[in-house]
């Protein structure tokens, strides 16, 4: 009897998983960023810019790249390019962060799950503003590296881009030490109508943050056989095309050696 009831009471927290991964969230705001990284550790000059987007709704929100985000509503066509494929779920009624990616030509998705609370920020009493809103400074360390953080107290979202969060009013920039990441808000808007997006994560192989690394790194290293694995049948003009290319993404895979996360 008490094994009939495990396997109910299994079924049950599937279920409820599921509908909660494949339900429908509203977004009423929506934050951009401008984010400039270094891809390269060694070279300063490799600085590359890209548009993020957070959106944000009642004890949730949804952040990925403008590329991504735009790959999403239009099934891939015309869509920015980007280096950042994943999209990050933060549900804060769970206390649950859910990172999900697509890799390898979106044959195989991949996500990890992990509490929403990782910073220990310390508040300062600096002032400055940003876009009109006036922002207060913390600092704190994630990941290998310490940030220093601009947060909007009259912005009530304890929240920011990527997995940053847990500050009392929305982060509206933030930079490593470095500044080999630096995300600066470029807009905030009340949306007329809030948007709904279908979060459906099911078909999404629960993995590990270091598997999902290491998954992504494997497909970053030899791309072309990684897509070949996958079953993508592609042809090149001759061999040296394809000798070229395969040098042109092993000094692209060299270049990109500077994550934001140093740790898992």
């Amino acid at each position: 009897m008490m094994k009939l009831n495990l396997f109910f009471m299994l079924i049950f927290f599937y279920f409820k998983i599921s509908a909660q991964e494949k339900a429908k969230k509203e977004f009423d705001y929506k934050a951009t960023y401008q984010l400039e990284y270094q891809e390269d550790s060694t070279d300063e000059n490799s600085i590359l810019s890209e548009t993020v987007v957070l959106y944000l709704g009642k004890g949730h929100s949804l952040y990925s790249s403008l590329g991504k985000a735009v790959e999403d509503s239009i099934g891939g066509f015309n869509a920015p390019e980007t280096d950042f494929h994943y999209k990050i779920y933060k549900n804060y009624r769970e206390d649950q962060l859910i990172l999900a990616e697509k890799i390898t030509a979106d044959r195989y998705k991949y996500k990890y799950s992990q509490a929403l609370k990782m910073i220990d920020w310390k508040i300062h009493s600096e002032n400055r503003e940003i876009l009109g809103f006036s922002v207060q400074k913390a600092t704190g360390a994630f990941a290998g590296r310490n940030y220093i953080v601009w947060f909007a107290p009259e912005l009530p979202f304890s929240d920011g881009p990527y997995k940053f969060n847990g500050l009392p009013g929305l982060i509206l920039e933030i930079s490593d030490l470095k500044n080999h990441y630096h995300f600066t808000l470029s807009g905030f808007q009340e949306l007329k109508k809030p948007i709904e997006k279908l979060l459906n994560l099911d078909n999404y192989k629960m993995v590990s943050q270091k598997e999902l690394d290491q998954f992504r790194d494997d497909n970053d290293r030899d791309p072309l056989a990684a897509m070949r694995n996958a079953g993508v049948k592609f042809g090149f003009n001759s061999k040296e095309v394809e000798a070229e290319t395969k040098k042109m993404l092993s000094e692209k895979y060299k270049r990109r050696n500077n994550p934001i996360e140093l740790q898992p």
